[in-house]
């Protein structure tokens, strides 16, 4: 019997995410660039994605975009939104906790000459929101931060962040990086603030290979991947279609489920702290969130 307990690094796929992909892979695997049926066909499945996903958030189908997964995801927020506003400044905020697809690209904008601020975090790996709001200045054009951590699980006060910085500096954009909340928390991007959401399909029981991003109406960013026009311009090269289908069962899946899931994954983890605590000698909880 096989016990696997690295959910938060990936995810087996669901059957029914599975059968989507194999479907769209086998069958119905028009290109959506082509105009003939095969391609208006392969175009409806993500246009359906971009809907299902869009529900979920409680944003609009336009406003979502396919990736190639959750690290092309954060580059994409960060990196597009920094050339597009280094007019209006070229000071960043970011936590020194975030993931390596994160940080990475932050030592990589402090090389073209970006000024960015790293904001520690308390015992519990969290952020401080005063500490935030003192940190956003007039030429802040960009906050990034994670909603859960991926080594510790601790969740970050996004709600209060988002409302801080806007009452701050309304101009600054807010970048969330929620591979691994998405599915698990709610998330509404308008009531949080949030101008930017990265999603992984490989997290939510989708396939490899698939991510989305959450980008507000009206948000500027360059884009980095030349070619064709897919994407409303914003991102070149074929559709994954058979990924995004999968990530978009994946995720309506997750959203219908969550709660239920969610009870039963959080009676699993006090079962097993329990488990441990009262059966090997010497042993103590270092940690627990609040999720």
């Amino acid at each position: 019997m096989e016990a696997y307990l690295d959910n938060s690094a990936t995810t087996r796929c669901s059957k029914a995410a599975a059968d989507m992909v194999y479907k769209l892979l086998t069958e119905d695997y028009g290109n959506p660039s082509s105009l003939h049926m095969k391609g208006v066909e392969a175009e409806n499945y993500i246009n359906d994605a971009k809907k299902k996903i869009a529900k979920t958030l409680r944003v609009q189908d336009k406003e979502i975009l396919f990736t190639s997964g959750g690290t092309e995801s954060n580059n994409t927020a960060i990196i597009g939104a920094a050339m597009a506003n280094k007019r209006a400044g070229r000071h960043i905020i970011t936590s020194s906790v975030e993931h390596a697809s994160v940080l990475s690209v932050m030592q990589f904008l402090e090389e073209q000459g970006f000024e960015i601020t790293y904001l520690p975090v308390n015992h519990d790996g969290v952020i401080s929101v005063e500490e935030l709001k003192n940190a956003v200045r007039e030429d802040t054009i960009l906050v990034s931060l994670m909603h859960v951590n991926n080594e510790i699980g601790a969740v970050m006060p996004i709600e209060e962040a988002g409302a801080a910085i806007k009452e701050k500096n309304p101009a600054a954009l807010f970048h969330v990086d929620a591979i691994q909340s998405y599915g698990k928390l709610e998330i509404r991007p308008k009531r949080m603030n949030i101008d930017m959401l990265s999603v992984s399909g490989h997290k939510i029981h989708g396939p490899k290979g698939i991510g989305v991003m959450y980008i507000r109406k009206g948000v500027k960013i360059r884009s980095f991947i030349h070619g064709g026009a897919q994407e409303r311009q914003r991102r070149a090269g074929t559709h994954n279609v058979p990924g995004i289908v999968g990530i978009g069962k994946a995720a309506e899946l997750a959203s219908e489920n969550m709660d239920k899931i969610m009870k039963q994954e959080s009676e699993l983890r006090d079962y097993m702290i329990k488990r441990v605590l009262d059966e090997i000698p010497y042993t103590c909880l270092l940690y627990t969130s609040d999720a």
